[in-house]
């Protein structure tokens, strides 16, 4: 059992209880908010935040807390499909705005969709300020070249072993 930083050794007492915090790295071998045990083995990589299989919009509905829970790489999905309803919404409140100006029964239907315009605002906000905090930074546009990167160095990541390799360690020695 390995430490998921660092790859450092992890030791289990007799009575099987894991070390907490690497010795190493400080890294703490239990996920803070629900105890579960982090751990890599044979240099493989760990899973910190698994990706959901599908992302639909209804997800925008849950708490900061819970999105804050999600990979990177779905909130990017779920930003992606929030601009795009704001867009939607947006347009046909332009729409219904000029058409309320002479069908007056319209003007209720156009308030409600100006309230469904802030909502999708508010809660791109929401992605955009979780992303901000987590990376700096957040996307100005999410397009499927943007995605296809992401994914591709996800991939390269998961891949990328944490194994050192002895015989490089003692020509460096000798040398």
């Amino acid at each position: 059992m390995n430490c998921p930083y660092c790859a450092t050794s992890i030791q289990v007492d007799k009575n099987g209880v894991v070390q907490e915090i690497c010795e190493f790295c400080g890294g703490h071998m239990r996920e803070q908010q629900t105890g579960m045990l982090q751990i890599c083995q044979n240099g493989e990589r760990f899973e910190f935040t698994t990706m959901q299989q599908h992302i639909f919009l209804e997800h925008i509905n849950q708490s900061v807390g819970e999105l804050k829970q999600y990979h990177t790489y779905d909130l990017y999905l779920l930003l992606k499909e929030v601009r795009e309803a704001r867009s939607q919404t947006y347009y046909g409140l332009q729409l219904l705005n000029k058409a309320s100006k002479t069908e007056e029964k319209l003007q209720v239907t156009a308030n409600e969709t100006g309230g469904e315009y802030e909502y999708y605002t508010r809660k791109a906000w929401v992605i955009e300020n979780i992303l901000l905090e987590r990376q700096g930074f957040f996307p100005e546009k999410i397009t499927v070249r943007v995605l296809q990167y992401m994914e591709e160095q996800i991939q390269k990541s998961k891949k990328k072993t944490m194994k050192i390799s002895k015989v490089q360690r003692q020509h460096r020695r000798e040398a």
